[in-house]
């Protein structure tokens, strides 16, 4: 093979090359992209769980007072009644029940937000990291084919 052949060998390779990191780049920016809109849905996925667990504690607020006013206002109602205002005892004993169960219910949503919001957390991290390691990678890709471009440049002027 002579010296020009071999030339022309190497320029064919690094063509190849540079075709291959192109496309290569091509794909890191279109994971950063990716990257960039999943982190984008992770922080509305907090800003909602984040809104969830405020009408949970309303909602958790009400059941409270619920529950106060039906004690209350079956208390009243049975002693003003008397022996007939048992029946009061009985509805204010189920209506306690009820929030009690609404409070418990109220306590689960707020617990398994809160899960939700953990987790949405450590896979913005990790998503985060993936964003970098993208970056890094568009950078690399960029340096490399800045540098085939350089010698095929430098190839050119000294042929």
């Amino acid at each position: 093979m002579t010296l020009r052949e071999m030339s022309k060998s190497l320029d064919d390779g690094l063509a190849q090359i540079g075709a291959s990191i192109e496309q290569l780049s091509a794909s890191a920016n279109n994971i950063h992209a990716n990257e960039e809109d999943l982190n984008k849905s992770i922080g509305e996925i907090t800003n909602i769980s984040i809104k969830i667990e405020e009408v949970s504690s309303f909602i958790k607020e009400i059941a409270d007072e619920t529950k106060m006013l039906g004690l209350n206002a079956a208390a009243i109602e049975a002693a003003r009644a008397g022996e007939t205002g048992r029946g009061f005892g009985v509805v204010a004993e189920e209506i306690r029940k009820l929030s009690e169960q609404s409070k418990s219910t109220v306590s689960k949503i707020q617990k398994l937000t809160s899960e939700i919001i953990d987790k949405v957390n450590q896979s913005s991290l990790k998503s985060q990291g993936s964003l970098s390691s993208s970056q890094e990678q568009a950078a690399a890709t960029q340096e490399i084919t800045a540098s085939i471009e350089n010698y095929n440049f430098t190839r050119k002027v000294e042929c």
